[in-house]
Protein backbone atom coordinates (compact mmCIF):
# COMPACT_ATOMS: atom_id res chain seq x y z
CA UNK A 1 0.00 0.00 0.00
CA UNK A 2 2.60 2.66 1.09
CA UNK A 3 4.51 1.75 -2.30
CA UNK A 4 1.43 2.37 -4.41
CA UNK A 5 0.49 5.65 -2.68
CA UNK A 6 4.48 6.75 -3.23
CA UNK A 7 3.87 6.17 -6.99
CA UNK A 8 0.94 7.87 -7.10
CA UNK A 9 2.24 11.13 -5.82
CA UNK A 10 5.25 10.96 -7.86
CA UNK A 11 2.88 10.62 -11.02
CA UNK A 12 1.37 13.78 -9.76
CA UNK A 13 4.34 15.32 -9.11
CA UNK A 14 5.42 15.03 -12.98
CA UNK A 15 2.09 15.94 -13.80
CA UNK A 16 2.03 19.20 -12.00
CA UNK A 17 5.81 19.65 -13.38
CA UNK A 18 5.18 19.11 -17.14
CA UNK A 19 1.94 21.32 -17.15
CA UNK A 20 4.10 23.94 -15.22
CA UNK A 21 6.62 24.37 -18.33
CA UNK A 22 5.84 25.71 -21.81
CA UNK A 23 7.02 23.34 -24.49
CA UNK A 24 9.01 25.47 -26.53
CA UNK A 25 8.51 25.84 -30.17
CA UNK A 26 10.17 23.39 -32.05
CA UNK A 27 13.30 24.87 -33.80
CA UNK A 28 13.49 25.93 -37.44
CA UNK A 29 15.24 22.99 -39.84
CA UNK A 30 18.95 23.75 -40.20
CA UNK A 31 19.82 22.73 -43.57
CA UNK A 32 23.70 22.46 -44.26
CA UNK A 33 24.70 22.85 -48.17
CA UNK A 34 27.68 21.18 -49.47
CA UNK A 35 29.27 22.36 -52.79
CA UNK A 36 30.79 20.50 -56.13
CA UNK A 37 34.26 20.55 -56.91
CA UNK A 38 36.34 23.87 -57.01
CA UNK A 39 33.18 25.66 -56.14
CA UNK A 40 32.49 27.22 -52.38
CA UNK A 41 29.73 28.03 -49.88
CA UNK A 42 29.54 31.27 -52.42
CA UNK A 43 27.40 28.92 -55.04
CA UNK A 44 24.49 28.86 -52.47
CA UNK A 45 24.21 32.56 -52.13
CA UNK A 46 20.93 32.97 -54.05
CA UNK A 47 19.09 29.63 -52.20
CA UNK A 48 20.70 30.76 -48.85
CA UNK A 49 18.99 34.44 -49.18
CA UNK A 50 15.70 32.55 -50.17
CA UNK A 51 15.94 30.10 -47.29
CA UNK A 52 16.69 32.33 -44.41
CA UNK A 53 13.67 35.01 -46.04
CA UNK A 54 11.80 31.74 -45.21
CA UNK A 55 12.57 31.08 -41.71
CA UNK A 56 14.98 28.48 -41.70
CA UNK A 57 18.66 28.29 -40.69
CA UNK A 58 21.38 27.58 -43.44
CA UNK A 59 25.06 26.75 -42.92
CA UNK A 60 26.87 26.98 -46.13
CA UNK A 61 30.74 25.47 -45.82
CA UNK A 62 34.05 25.77 -47.81
CA UNK A 63 35.66 22.54 -48.02
CA UNK A 64 39.41 22.25 -48.24
CA UNK A 65 41.40 24.30 -50.59
CA UNK A 66 37.56 25.75 -51.79
CA UNK A 67 35.95 28.50 -51.64
CA UNK A 68 37.85 31.42 -49.24
CA UNK A 69 39.67 28.17 -47.38
CA UNK A 70 43.44 29.32 -47.60
CA UNK A 71 44.73 25.71 -48.25
CA UNK A 72 46.30 25.37 -51.51
CA UNK A 73 44.09 22.20 -53.30
CA UNK A 74 47.26 21.08 -54.66
CA UNK A 75 47.98 20.01 -51.38
CA UNK A 76 45.15 17.85 -50.31
CA UNK A 77 45.69 14.57 -51.21
CA UNK A 78 42.77 12.24 -49.56
CA UNK A 79 39.56 12.70 -49.36
CA UNK A 80 39.63 12.72 -45.59
CA UNK A 81 41.56 15.76 -45.53
CA UNK A 82 39.24 17.85 -48.19
CA UNK A 83 35.88 16.26 -46.40
CA UNK A 84 37.20 17.61 -43.03
CA UNK A 85 35.58 20.90 -42.62
CA UNK A 86 32.12 19.23 -42.95
CA UNK A 87 33.14 16.19 -40.68
CA UNK A 88 34.47 18.55 -38.01
CA UNK A 89 31.16 20.69 -38.31
CA UNK A 90 28.87 17.92 -37.74
CA UNK A 91 30.88 16.92 -34.36
CA UNK A 92 30.92 20.40 -33.51
CA UNK A 93 27.17 20.27 -33.25
CA UNK A 94 27.16 17.90 -29.96
CA UNK A 95 27.33 21.16 -28.34
CA UNK A 96 25.80 23.61 -30.13
CA UNK A 97 22.43 21.65 -30.76
CA UNK A 98 22.49 20.36 -27.57
CA UNK A 99 20.19 22.25 -25.22
CA UNK A 100 21.41 21.27 -21.73
CA UNK A 101 18.02 22.62 -19.37
CA UNK A 102 14.75 21.37 -17.68
CA UNK A 103 12.74 21.60 -21.00
CA UNK A 104 14.98 19.18 -23.20
CA UNK A 105 14.79 16.89 -20.69
CA UNK A 106 10.68 17.15 -21.11
CA UNK A 107 10.88 17.66 -24.56
CA UNK A 108 13.02 15.88 -27.42
CA UNK A 109 12.68 18.04 -30.07
CA UNK A 110 15.26 20.50 -28.40
CA UNK A 111 17.83 18.29 -30.04
CA UNK A 112 18.06 19.15 -33.40
CA UNK A 113 19.99 16.95 -36.50
CA UNK A 114 20.73 18.98 -39.65
CA UNK A 115 19.37 18.37 -43.43
CA UNK A 116 22.57 17.89 -45.74
CA UNK A 117 22.04 19.33 -49.19
CA UNK A 118 24.66 18.07 -51.81
CA UNK A 119 25.15 19.28 -55.69
CA UNK A 120 27.42 17.51 -58.04
CA UNK A 121 30.53 16.35 -56.34
CA UNK A 122 29.28 17.45 -53.04
CA UNK A 123 27.10 14.18 -53.31
CA UNK A 124 30.32 12.40 -52.08
CA UNK A 125 30.82 14.46 -48.77
CA UNK A 126 27.62 14.00 -47.77
CA UNK A 127 27.98 9.69 -48.66
CA UNK A 128 31.19 9.98 -46.30
CA UNK A 129 29.15 12.09 -43.52
CA UNK A 130 26.16 9.62 -43.27
CA UNK A 131 28.69 6.23 -43.03
CA UNK A 132 30.57 8.25 -39.99
CA UNK A 133 27.96 10.45 -38.26
CA UNK A 134 24.16 8.35 -39.67
CA UNK A 135 21.28 9.70 -37.90
CA UNK A 136 22.85 10.61 -34.75
CA UNK A 137 23.42 14.52 -36.26
CA UNK A 138 22.05 14.06 -39.77
CA UNK A 139 17.72 14.01 -40.33
CA UNK A 140 17.98 13.80 -44.16
CA UNK A 141 20.21 13.79 -46.97
CA UNK A 142 19.02 15.53 -50.13
CA UNK A 143 21.31 14.73 -53.61
CA UNK A 144 20.59 17.57 -56.11
CA UNK A 145 22.38 16.74 -59.33
CA UNK A 146 24.90 14.65 -57.18
CA UNK A 147 27.22 12.06 -57.12
CA UNK A 148 25.82 9.28 -55.50
CA UNK A 149 28.17 6.42 -54.61
CA UNK A 150 27.51 3.79 -51.35
CA UNK A 151 31.09 4.21 -50.65
CA UNK A 152 33.05 6.75 -53.25
CA UNK A 153 35.51 5.81 -55.60
CA UNK A 154 36.06 2.11 -54.53
CA UNK A 155 35.93 0.54 -58.38
CA UNK A 156 36.15 0.76 -62.16
CA UNK A 157 32.38 1.03 -61.89
CA UNK A 158 32.23 3.63 -59.48
CA UNK A 159 34.53 5.93 -61.69
CA UNK A 160 32.35 5.57 -65.03
CA UNK A 161 29.23 6.09 -62.56
CA UNK A 162 30.36 8.88 -61.13
CA UNK A 163 32.73 11.03 -63.37
CA UNK A 164 30.97 12.51 -65.61
CA UNK A 165 31.29 12.23 -69.25
CA UNK A 166 32.57 15.53 -71.16
CA UNK A 167 34.07 13.39 -74.30
CA UNK A 168 31.48 15.79 -76.41
CA UNK A 169 33.22 19.05 -75.59
CA UNK A 170 36.97 17.74 -76.52
CA UNK A 171 39.94 15.72 -75.18
CA UNK A 172 40.77 15.96 -71.26
CA UNK A 173 43.62 19.00 -72.22
CA UNK A 174 41.11 20.89 -74.11
CA UNK A 175 38.38 20.84 -71.28
CA UNK A 176 40.56 21.02 -68.43
CA UNK A 177 43.37 22.86 -66.72
CA UNK A 178 45.27 20.36 -64.73
CA UNK A 179 48.08 20.90 -61.45
CA UNK A 180 50.61 18.73 -60.70
CA UNK A 181 51.38 19.58 -57.28
CA UNK A 182 53.50 16.54 -56.82
CA UNK A 183 55.47 16.74 -59.90
CA UNK A 184 54.34 15.47 -63.96
CA UNK A 185 55.47 12.22 -62.87
CA UNK A 186 52.64 11.70 -60.77
CA UNK A 187 49.16 11.86 -61.19
CA UNK A 188 47.11 15.13 -61.35
CA UNK A 189 46.33 16.80 -58.07
CA UNK A 190 44.05 19.30 -59.61
CA UNK A 191 41.70 20.06 -62.17
CA UNK A 192 39.00 23.02 -63.61
CA UNK A 193 36.81 23.00 -66.63
CA UNK A 194 38.52 25.62 -68.57
CA UNK A 195 36.56 29.08 -68.60
CA UNK A 196 35.82 29.13 -72.08
CA UNK A 197 33.64 26.13 -71.62
CA UNK A 198 32.32 26.60 -68.45
CA UNK A 199 29.02 28.24 -69.74
CA UNK A 200 28.89 25.23 -72.01
CA UNK A 201 29.35 22.35 -69.51
CA UNK A 202 28.72 23.73 -65.74
CA UNK A 203 25.92 26.80 -66.64
CA UNK A 204 24.36 25.86 -69.41
CA UNK A 205 21.12 26.72 -67.38
CA UNK A 206 22.20 29.70 -65.80
CA UNK A 207 21.80 33.59 -66.02
CA UNK A 208 24.53 35.09 -67.59
CA UNK A 209 25.81 37.06 -64.76
CA UNK A 210 25.95 34.20 -62.54
CA UNK A 211 27.89 32.19 -64.85
CA UNK A 212 30.50 35.51 -65.12
CA UNK A 213 30.47 35.44 -60.84
CA UNK A 214 31.42 31.41 -60.94
CA UNK A 215 34.45 32.14 -63.70
CA UNK A 216 35.86 34.60 -61.21
CA UNK A 217 35.52 32.58 -58.03
CA UNK A 218 36.35 28.75 -59.46
CA UNK A 219 38.65 27.18 -57.74
CA UNK A 220 41.03 24.17 -59.36
CA UNK A 221 39.06 21.26 -57.36
CA UNK A 222 41.71 18.29 -55.40
CA UNK A 223 41.61 15.25 -57.97
CA UNK A 224 44.00 13.45 -55.99
CA UNK A 225 41.59 13.35 -52.85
Amino acid sequence: MGEESTEVVEMKEDRSLSNSVTPPPPPPPHFVLIHGIGGGAWCWYKIRCLMENSGYRVSCLDLKGAGMDPTDPNTVLSFNDYNKPLLDFLSSLDDNHQARTLCAILFSHTHTRVILVGHSAGGLSLSDAIHKFGTKKIKLAVFVAATMLRSGFVTDQDIKDGVPDVSEFGELKEVYDVGFGLGEDHPPTTMMIKKEVQRKIIYQLSPQEDSTLAAMLLKPGPSYA
